[in-house]
């Protein structure tokens, strides 16, 4: 059954970002270049200590180590491993294919843009849109493949549209909420299937370093290439990272660390008790 109290990372996550989106839009007039992305990247750490201190006191955890840890991380890369395919198809596309000539920039505005600024953004989002949102899974006593598929729809919803309110056209918004929905979707598998926020947290950094070399090109080459690729390529490379996605969260997760923990104590206890 589905229980409020047990899903209050939802409606805080979307207070959150909507906080978030306000305040960014207060700074950014008076701001550009590096300094932008380098105020851009402190407001994320920001947000992500003090939602981090919010979510460790709501949830009752015992300290940082059960949202930020190791355990299950190579796993989790390797549930999200299609990611690195959509990487090299947007590469060969847009920024080859695609890309005719490119903005003249400096190293610190591409070090600020797309380093630090992406892996604030990793690390913010992620528990913002996965740690908060699909925390009442984790609550749930029977944790079934629906529930999962249940968690990552609502993930690929909050994220695409937190992704499309920005659009200058309901055409735009669209095309963000869907391309955006994906990855929150596939983000949320990976992060339910492992329950390793540091696994979703260096996908996202990782490709939207490329995911973000896009904004960086000043002038495209519209060849015939480029428009098969951007109109019907592109889809059928997201529509196998969904079934991927689909597949991951359909599959029987990786067991909870406390719940090997607990097995080896009581391996232990029985010992000492057949000892007594």
């Amino acid at each position: 059954m589905w229980k409020l109290k047990n899903n209050l990372g939802i409606p805080l996550g979307i207070t959150f970002m909507a906080v978030f989106v306000l305040i960014a839009r207060c700074l950014s007039p008076y701001f550009d270049g590096a300094s932008w992305y380098l105020l851009s990247s402190f407001q994320r750490l920001l947000f992500f200590a003090f939602e981090l201190h919010i979510f460790l006191k709501l949830f009752k955890k015992g300290s940082v180590k059960e949202v930020i840890h190791l355990r299950n991380f190579k796993a989790g890369i390797y549930c999200g491993s299609g990611i690195f395919v959509y990487i090299v198809f947007y590469l060969i596309t847009y920024c080859w294919i695609g890309a005719k000539s490119w903005v003249n920039t400096t190293v610190p505005i591409l070090l600020s843009c797309l380093i630090l600024q992406q892996f604030t953004t990793g690390l913010w989002e992620e528990l913002t849109f996965r740690v908060f949102i699909c925390e009442g899974y984790y609550q749930e006593s029977a944790r079934t493949a629906k529930k999962r598929l249940l968690y990552s729809s609502i993930s690929f919803l909050i994220f695409g549209a937190a992704h499309a309110i920005e659009s200058s056209s309901q055409e735009q918004a669209l095309y963000r909420f869907i391309i955006t929905g994906v990855w929150g979707f596939i983000f949320a598998t990976v992060y339910l299937h492992t329950h390793s926020f540091l696994a979703a947290a260096f996908l996202h950094f990782f490709s939207d370093i490329f995911l973000n070399l896009g904004t960086f090109i000043e002038e495209w080459n519209n060849s015939f290439a480029l428009t098969i690729l951007d109109n019907y390529v592109q889809w059928i490379v997201l529509g196998i990272l969904f079934v991927i996605g689909i597949i991951v969260a359909i599959k029987e997760p990786i067991s909870e660390w406390p719940s090997f923990l607990n097995q080896k104590e009581n391996y232990y206890e029985g010992i000492v008790n057949r000892k007594i």
